[in-house]
C-alpha cells in the first residue's frame, strides 16, 4: 500500500502504471469496477490511515528501542484521486457525488505537518530510521524493474511486523504488473471500440473528448488557472459534476465497464502466468495486515 514508508521505496520503480483499489482483502466487491488483480495493491482511505497509524506506532516503538524519540506523523488525507479507477471508469453515483474528484482533493487536502523535523541534522537519528547503504537491499522485480531499501532501518522493521517479510516484493511485482494489465487492455479492441462510442456519445453531448483522461485534464487545467484561490476553485464544482455525469453516462452507454472487465479478465491470464500463488500470497498478507492495524495499539 501507498503510506509513508511503502512510497519512499516505490519511488524508485521506474514507468509503474497505476494500480487497483478494493474495500476488502484484495478481491473486486461485487458491482465494483474491475481493477487489476481485485485491487490487490490499493487500499481506500479508511485502510490507508488505519495501516498507516499502526506504521508509525511500530516506527516509535522500534526508535525507542535504539535511544531515539520518534514522533508519529499523521497521513496526508482528502486526496480522491488516489482512489480513481485505473482505467478512468466511472459510476454515476461517483459523478453526482465527487465529480472526477479533481476539486474536492483540490479543497480538502491536507498534508500533514511533519512533527519530526527538529531532528532533520541528526544523522545518527536519521541513520536509525531509514538505515545505511551498508545493508542496501536490491530486488529485482518484472520487466527489469528494481527497488531497493534498506535492511537495518526501523521503517522496514515497522513494516515487516505489519506486513510481512515478503510483503514489499509483493506489492511492488503485482504494481508492475497491474501497470501492464492496465496497458494491454487500454490497447484491446473490445476497449478501444468501447471508447470510441463514448466519444461519439461525448460529442453528441457537444463535449469534445478523444480518450476518457482528457474531461478529467480539462477539469486540472481550470483548477491550475484559477491560481489556487480556494474561492474560484469552489465556482468549478457545478462545472465538474456536469462534465462528469456526462462522461459516466457516455461510459454506461457505451458499454466501457463490460469491455474493460472482458478484456481484463483475458489479459490478466496472460500477464500473471504461473505467479498465481504468489497472487494468493500478496492477498493473504494484505488480509493479515488490515486484521493487524485494526486491533488497539499495543498489540501489533
Amino acid at each position: 500500500m501507498k503510506t509513508r514508508i511503502t512510497l519512499a521505496l516505490a519511488a524508485v520503480l521506474l514507468g509503474l502504471g497505476a494500480a487497483g483499489c478494493s474495500s476488502s482483502g484484495g478481491t473486486t466487491p461485487p458491482g465494483a469496477q474491475p481493477r487489476p488483480f481485485g485491487g490487490v495493491t490499493h487500499y481506500d482511505e479508511p485502510q490507508r490511515v488505519a495501516l498507516h497509524n499502526a506504521e508509525e506506532g511500530l516506527v516509535a516503538s522500534c526508535m525507542r528501542e535504539r535511544g531515539f524519540e520518534y514522533r508519529p506523523q499523521s497521513l496526508s488525507t482528502g486526496d480522491h484521486r488516489v482512489d480513481a479507477n485505473p482505467y478512468g471508469l466511472l459510476s454515476g453515483d461517483q459523478a453526482a457525488d465527487d465529480g472526477f474528484g479533481v476539486i474536492s482533493t483540490a479543497l480538502n487536502l491536507k498534508q500533514a505537518a511533519d512533527p519530526n523535523q527538529d531532528h532533520a541534522a541528526d544523522q545518527a537519528w536519521k541513520s536509525a530510521l531509514s538505515g545505511t547503504e551498508a545493508h542496501r537491499v536490491t530486488v529485482d522485480l518484472p520487466d527489469h524493474q528494481q527497488f531497493f531499501y534498506n535492511s537495518d532501518s526501523c521503517l522496514i522493521q515497522a513494516d515487516t511486523t505489519l506486513y510481512g517479510p515478503d510483503y514489499l516484493r509483493l506489492y511492488n511485482t503485482f504494481q508492475v504488473l497491474s501497470g501492464k494489465v492496465v496497458t494491454a487492455v487500454q490497447a484491446d479492441g473490445r476497449f478501444t471500440a468501447a471508447e470510441g462510442r463514448w466519444r461519439d456519445c461525448m460529442s453528441a453531448a457537444h463535449q469534445s473528448a478523444g480518450h476518457l483522461a482528457d474531461p478529467i485534464a480539462v477539469i486540472d487545467q481550470r483548477v491550475q488557472q484559477d491560481g489556487g484561490d480556494p474561492a474560484k476553485t469552489h465556482e468549478l464544482i457545478g462545472g465538474e459534476l456536469s462534465l462528469a455525469k456526462t462522461s459516466a453516462r457516455c461510459q454506461e452507454q457505451a458499454g466501457l465497464t463490460t469491455a474493460v472487465s472482458r478484456a481484463q479478465s483475458d489479459v490478466e491470464k496472460t500477464v500473471l502466468g504461473g505467479d498465481g500463488p504468489l497472487l494468493d500470497q500478496l492477498r493473504s498478507l494484505r488480509q493479515q495486515a488490515l486484521a493487524r492495524a485494526d486491533r488497539p495499539t499495543g498489540t501489533p
